[in-house]
């Protein structure tokens, strides 16, 4: 039982983690970033923080089975990589709302296939938390939507079946892997992958400012490593389905941050909406 609580807390922190994602990104297209180096660099960075880190102190940590470190990288490649090109590729055609409740769909695609593929039961309490924190969600982030073509609505629900594919394979295959051992090869393999699709310009990268390169760094560190490390340690305890649905406390934190630290508008109907979720993870949790 304490193992699983502390699973839970690592995937609320990772939540946390990926709630600030929007602040930085917001403030990054402010100054010019496009998409596609916003993601390269805040891959490539965060896979370099990894490597050096862990040279310097547990060189022991990059060693892997061969196997793992496949997985590693076919889940940075096949699964990271292609989960955040689709998402931002969907906020260009539709309402960041939108984009934010298809994402969210997730951890509907991930509990259907621990139930049918992983062979986790789901358990009537279980079914009741993940309707509550899809209803909250969408109470969260409802408003204007914009569709400019159906197509972007197919990259967000593609982004939120890449993502759940990456967490049903992460809990069914690296339980016994040092979760940081695991980051540093997805990291890796997403910077690399990212890099040949976007293929952004090294020359303009050398003109980033100071506040830019705070910017990617801040994604990198805060958004992406610690966040990813705490999400596969919480995998490790806790079962796919029950961590889906604990990691829906990221749009509540999202649209938190975005009242605190950019004035955005948070309606007590929303309000209504973030309640909602954090009861769900307390029954989720408690459960």
């Amino acid at each position: 039982m304490m193992s699983q609580m502390v699973g839970f807390l690592y995937i609320l922190l990772a939540g946390v983690g990926f709630g600030f994602l929007g602040i930085f990104a917001r403030l990054a297209y402010q100054r010019g970033l496009s998409v596609g180096e916003l993601l390269v660099w805040r891959f490539a960075l965060a896979s370099l923080i990894l490597w050096i880190s862990l040279l310097i102190y547990k060189p022991r940590l990059i060693v892997m089975p061969l196997k793992q470190i496949l997985i590693s990288l076919a889940l940075g490649s096949l699964g990271y990589s292609v989960f955040s090109t689709l998402y931002f590729m969907s906020i260009q055609g539709i309402s960041v709302s939108l984009a934010a409740l298809l994402l969210f769909t997730f951890p509907i695609f991930v509990n259907l296939g621990a139930h049918f593929f992983l062979k986790e039961k789901m358990k009537p309490l279980q079914v009741f938390s993940l309707v509550l924190s899809t209803l909250g969600i969408g109470i969260l982030v409802w408003g204007p939507l914009f569709v400019q073509s159906i197509r972007y609505v197919f990259y967000g629900l593609g982004a939120a079946i890449a993502y759940s594919i990456y967490v049903l394979v992460s809990g069914r295959y690296q339980k016994e892997v040092a979760p940081i051992s695991s980051t540093l090869y997805v990291m890796t393999a997403a910077a690399v992958t990212l890099f040949i699709f976007h293929s952004p310009s090294i020359s303009h990268m050398t003109h980033f400012s100071f506040d830019e390169w705070s910017l990617i760094f801040g994604l990198a560190l805060i958004c992406t490593v610690g966040p990813l490390t705490f999400f596969l340690t919480g995998l490790q305890k806790v079962s796919s389905s029950k961590a889906s649905i604990v990691a829906m406390i990221e749009p509540v934190i999202a649209a938190l941050a975005g009242w605190f630290l950019l004035h955005e508008r948070l309606s007590n109907f929303q309000c209504v909406g973030a309640v909602l979720v954090v009861i769900a993870l307390v029954i989720n949790v408690k459960k």
